[in-house]
């Protein structure tokens, strides 16, 4: 059996067994543990407050049954996420396992599904920081951050993502430590921001390393551009309710990365660069028409937050969708 959840849905279950939550540094409240709701399997969720716009999540748990959680366009902090599905549902025991990890960019998440099978046990470490504690930290003496923290943090646009999915034991030692603290109180605290953030250093030489070997590697051939042409035109003709990256490369015959520079090459943005393009060109067209409200075209295009649709509406025509609508 499959369960199928909204995020509010996810929201309710877990305020449901609040009675099962603890707090582990009392009124303060910057440390909780939360057993995963019984409806939906076992285990727990701790979230630890490392200091203000600092949010260490650490989730152990397996689901009773398949679960798919639809997520709504939501907005999003700088996220760096490690995680690791293994066969075995036993406390301490990670059986067959496989470890990967992505970055994630501030900005709007795209509207996606998340999902968990039956019986396997999730290993999760999840760190989210706040734009503005990454600019206070890391801007240099030129008033910039470093480009690449820099490709991370956006607002009113779609977050940037990248992935590893071959980690070096050098982050896998860090996520071990992290998961098997051996202090207390504010000790505890300061050990754990810096494993933080020395994870943080980690995954971006990680990526930093893998970039330009993939950039060594990947060439287009002609057979590869007609790919990347036909997998733009499925996703235009399905623009309602697109493919994932993994299956539009699966569908034209490509791995995901190659598709990735595969439209950076040939249309000078990415699939999701493309997709948003073409969302704002329709919403153009339906504000032309005249037919209907902004907040229906906004929906119309996939938008459930009228804010974010007419901030990139405007990011792509310079003008409020409400203000092109009275004027067109």
């Amino acid at each position: 059996m499959t369960i199928t959840l909204s995020k509010n849905d996810l929201q309710e279950l877990y305020a449901e067994s609040m009675n099962n939550n603890s707090c582990v540094d009392g009124a303060k409240q910057t440390e909780t543990i939360s057993e995963i709701p019984r409806k939906l399997g076992n285990g727990y969720l701790q979230n630890i407050e490392l200091c203000k716009g600092l949010l260490l999540t650490i989730v152990d748990g397996y689901a009773n049954d398949d679960i798919t959680i639809k997520m709504p366009v939501r907005e999003h902090s700088v996220e760096l996420l490690v995680s690791c599905v293994s066969d075995s549902t036993i406390k301490g025991d990670r059986g067959k396992s496989n470890w990967e990890s992505k970055v994630f960019g501030s900005g709007i998440a795209a509207a996606n599904t998340l999902f968990a099978k039956r019986m396997q046990r999730n290993h999760i470490v999840n760190v989210h920081f706040e734009p503005e504690l990454l600019k206070n930290l890391f801007t240099e003496s030129s008033g910039e951050l470093p480009s690449e923290l820099k490709a991370l943090i956006k607002k009113d646009d779609f977050r940037t993502c990248f992935e590893s999915k071959k980690l070096p034991s050098e982050i896998l030692i860090l996520v071990h430590q992290i998961l098997h603290c051996p202090y207390q109180d504010f000790t505890k605290k300061m050990y754990l921001q810096g494993k933080v953030f020395e994870l943080m250093a980690l995954q971006f030489e990680t990526l930093k390393r893998e970039n330009k070997r993939n950039n060594r590697k990947q060439k287009l051939k002609s057979e590869d551009i007609e790919r990347i042409y036909y997998a733009k035109d499925i996703l235009l003709a399905r623009w309602q309710n697109p493919p994932s990256l993994l299956e539009l490369a699966r569908e034209v015959g490509l791995n995901d990365y190659k598709l990735k520079i595969g439209f950076r090459h040939c249309f000078k943005t990415t699939v999701l660069g493309t997709l948003q393009d073409y969302r704002m060109e329709q919403a153009r067209q339906l504000l032309t028409e005249g037919s209907f409200t902004v907040t229906a075209i906004a929906r119309t295009v996939g938008y459930t937050n009228r804010s974010h649709f007419a901030a990139a509406f405007k990011r792509k025509y310079g003008v409020n969708p409400s203000v092109y609508l009275q004027h067109k």
